[in-house]
């Protein structure tokens, strides 16, 4: 990935070859929290219209997310499509949680809460003497997406970043002709009537909820089977942001495929979003949307000789 430097952070480079230096990030998480986070032991804050940053003036925190360091960063000349790499590594303090969460960091990395998160590299160069002093501007290290944990222990977690062009080792042709439907239900293909909001249920969880089989306050008018094979998330409790899918729907209860990873309290509230099985059938008869069909319903399945 090509580095990007303002050209007056090139001139304060070339007056003070020796200067201070700290890694800056910016990490989108899955759940839409934005954290900031300085190498280092002091935060740092960047003023807004500082060269090479173009958000509002923001502070970015050392320690209180745990100590956070990148590696080298790949960069291949070439012809090839290949992704540039770069690792981060999050050493947390006791206590230090997930954001928005009771779960430790660690924790939260071991169960994939971190996968997908984006990441923006920037370091920022001061004058001796001026730690946190960044009126000369950033320089734009690296972007990326949290790919894998390369490794996890009981202090540390490494992650794998890969920049954007990972996205394109995708195998080719990326649609396999297949009896069922390859469409995500409520994507911009399949498209049901209503939109994906005239399947989707809010509900409130009754006692008797526990972190594998959830109870509405008030019962589902939905048949049992409705939201098998759907999506459930939740909307606000220590879960938060996280998402599960249903295993199944029955008893007027939603049973989610793995345990959520925070308990659930009386009161929390959910959304979840009707199963699809991916079948012509269901389809047609459950969302009144064959016409948006995308699976091939005359190709055998694989155990039939033509």
């Amino acid at each position: 990935m090509k580095r990007l430097m303002p050209s007056g952070l090139i001139t304060f480079l070339q007056n003070n070859p020796n200067c201070l230096r700290a890694d800056l990030f910016v990490i989108t998480l899955p759940t839409g929290t934005v954290v900031y986070i300085a190498e280092g032991t002091w935060d740092i804050t960047v003023p807004s219209g500082t060269p090479g940053w173009s958000g509002g003036t923001t502070t970015f925190s050392a320690g209180t997310a745990g100590r956070w360091t990148r590696g080298p960063i790949t960069s291949d000349t070439g012809f090839s499509l290949s992704a540039n790499s770069m690792t981060l590594k999050c050493v947390p303090q006791p206590g230090t949680h997930y954001p928005g969460t009771t779960t430790g960091i660690l924790s939260a990395a071991l169960n994939g809460l971190f996968d997908a998160a984006k990441v923006t590299a920037y370091t920022a160069y001061m004058p001796i003497g001026q730690y946190g002093v960044v009126t000369a501007g950033l320089e734009t290290k690296f972007f990326g997406y949290v790919e894998k944990v390369n490794k996890i222990n009981r202090v540390m977690v490494e992650f794998e970043v890969q920049d954007p062009l990972f996205l394109l080792n995708e195998k080719v042709p990326k649609r396999l002709i297949q009896s069922s439907c390859p469409w995500s239900f409520g994507d911009s293909n399949c498209n049901p009537p209503g939109g994906i909001s005239a399947f989707t249920q809010n509900f409130t969880a009754a006692s008797g909820s526990t972190q594998n089989i959830l109870t509405p306050v008030s019962a589902f008018s939905q048949p049992a089977g409705y939201f098998t094979q759907g999506i459930v998330t939740c909307l606000t409790g220590n879960n938060a942001g996280l998402s599960q899918t249903v295993k199944l729907h029955a008893s007027g209860t939603i049973q989610s495929v793995m345990p959520w990873l925070l308990p659930v309290a009386v009161g929390d509230t959910f959304k979840v979003v009707a199963g699809c099985d991916k079948t012509a059938t269901t389809c047609d008869q459950k969302f009144a949307n064959k016409s948006n069909f995308g699976g091939a319903i005359d190709v055998p399945v694989p155990d039939k000789a033509l």
